[in-house]
């Protein structure tokens, strides 16, 4: 798979890769913001009791990554109906 993605930017010109980087990199920082979001949260949930567990796991984090707000609203219910 990597290396399919690696020739699609080979053949894609100059200008279309830089935006596709572009978007990699956007892509890569929301995922590592969400990892410590979720991290603080579990640390402060935790030291506040034990009612509620703060899921740290790859769905977590690729559902928050990609649908933004509503990805939010889905892992906050997975948090209060666990």
């Amino acid at each position: 798979m990597v290396c399919f993605v690696v020739l699609f930017l080979f053949l894609l010109n100059k200008n279309a890769r830089g935006k596709v980087w572009e978007y990699f990199a956007w892509f890569w920082f929301k995922i590592a913001v969400v990892i410590v979001v979720l991290f603080l949260g579990n640390l402060m949930i935790g030291a506040a009791g034990y009612l509620f567990y703060v899921p740290i796991n790859f769905f977590s984090v690729l559902t928050i990554a990609i649908l933004g707000i509503p990805g939010v609203m889905c892992v906050t219910l997975l948090i209060l109906f666990k």
